[in-house]
């Protein structure tokens, strides 16, 4: 049976490190690669046995792939320090790794996240769930590091699926939702704009919509109540701000001052005049 590192990325994560390393005692190694936190998730992982490695940020694929490169196992496992792996996908995680691997293949996980308290249904496409790999082989795989952000993994061989959920539990309030989605979507639409994709009026009023059917119809929010609700149009939302932010990078630079033409085309014989007013 091959060893397996499971790495964990952090950055002031004393909220959740427990909670994340607690899933993972199983493993031969757990490694978290921290960078530069100031609370106490070094000495909360390093109490739990795991190895703390402390880099300075990388960005998430660089981040990632200095972790493989200090694990002392060629299979790895990613894991982020707000995640959880449940009983059942760590029986499905040692049931494989009892049985002879094909170092080019790599295995995705359906993660789920919560949502005020339910664990919701995992919307992601089937494509995207396939390449939702978190346990490969550093000898033939590693992070794609043109990716910005989604980060993926390149592997040469088959994705295999695991049994279990992957829980992803942050526990946000609506604040801290519309802030992550707000700094993904700047992020998002970068990416788009250095593949060529033109963002348009009617992309940002059609795929906003889309994106609110297939969370509420398709993945079933709609029997989710107010929660589906709330949690479809978030997502909507996040689409829209994704394509507007696009167009706004693609059509309308920052102007901080007005032009002089909107000087010279304000018509001022149709200000209200000021002495009348004075006058009422």
């Amino acid at each position: 049976m091959p060893g397996l590192t499971v790495i964990i990325l952090t950055l002031n994560e004393e909220e959740f490190i427990e909670r994340c390393i607690n899933s993972v005692r199983w493993a031969d190694e757990v490694l978290v690669v921290d960078s530069n936190s100031t609370d106490q998730t070094r000495e909360i992982a390093t109490a739990l046995g795991a190895r703390v490695y402390e880099q300075k940020w990388l960005g998430w694929s660089g981040q990632r792939n200095k972790g493989v490169e200090v694990a002392k196992n060629d299979w790895v496992m990613f894991l982020d320090s707000d995640e959880i792996v449940t009983p059942q996908l760590a029986q499905s995680i040692q049931e494989v790794m009892s049985r002879p691997m094909d170092e080019r293949d790599a295995y995705s996980l359906d993660r789920r996240g919560d949502f005020y308290g339910i664990l919701l249904f995992n919307v992601s496409r089937p494509a995207k769930r396939k390449s939702f790999v978190r346990l490969f082989n550093r000898r033939c795989s590693a992070y794609d590091m043109s990716m910005k952000v989604h980060e993926e993994i390149i592997f040469p061989g088959r994705s295999i699926p695991l049994q279990g959920v992957l829980i992803h539990w942050r526990g946000y309030m609506m604040d801290e939702y519309i802030t992550v989605f707000n700094r993904y979507a700047t992020i998002e639409a970068e990416v788009l704009n250095d593949k060529g994709v033109r963002s348009s009026g009617l992309k940002i009023l059609i795929r906003p919509i889309l994106r609110f059917l297939w969370c509420y119809i398709a993945k079933g929010g709609i029997w989710l109540g107010t929660r589906g609700t709330i949690h479809a149009v978030l997502q909507a939302t996040s689409e829209f701000m994704r394509y507007a932010k696009l167009w706004e990078m693609q059509q309308a630079g920052r102007m901080l001052h007005p032009p002089e033409s909107i000087y010279k085309d304000t018509p001022s014989k149709n200000l209200p005049v000021q002495e009348s007013a004075l006058g009422k």
